[in-house]
């Protein structure tokens, strides 16, 4: 092949070769089907959040929960589980504030970043960008 047909045919193939970028699809926030992804979904939460279309606690009925919680409070051991959670997540500890919705805040905290740790990064992601979408609102 010619040195002027080689140069042509690189050319044609960093041409195809940025044709084919330019078709392949962009990353969006939604999957295939329509889905929102982990953080798109949880920073649409935050927005709702803060609209008032979502509820900001939640709630869980497990008998044998409500029976240990109920006992660690009347037996004045919440300060130590907050202490012993905040401590797993590297907080400072404050346990001047122990109420049983910030043990069981604390203690999902813990049990999510110990099972499911990127669920946990995607969500500090997801915050990030709530608070950047809402820095950029005029």
């Amino acid at each position: 092949m010619s040195d002027d047909a080689q140069k042509a045919e690189e050319l044609l193939q960093q041409g195809g070769q940025k044709l084919h970028e330019a078709e392949a699809p962009e990353q969006s926030a939604e999957t295939d089907d329509d889905t929102p992804t982990l953080q798109a979904a949880i920073t649409d939460a935050y927005a709702a959040i803060d609209e008032g279309d979502a509820h900001t606690n939640l709630t869980v009925r497990d008998e044998d929960l409500a029976a240990l919680v109920a006992g660690l409070d009347d037996a004045d051991e919440l300060e130590g589980i907050i202490t012993a959670a905040q401590d797993a997540l590297d907080r400072d500890p404050d346990a001047s504030d122990a109420t049983r919705a910030k043990a069981l805040g604390l203690l999902l905290r813990v049990g999510l970043s110990n099972v499911a740790p990127e669920t946990i990064e995607t969500a500090v992601d997801a915050k990030q960008a709530h608070l950047s979408n809402q820095a950029s609102e005029f």
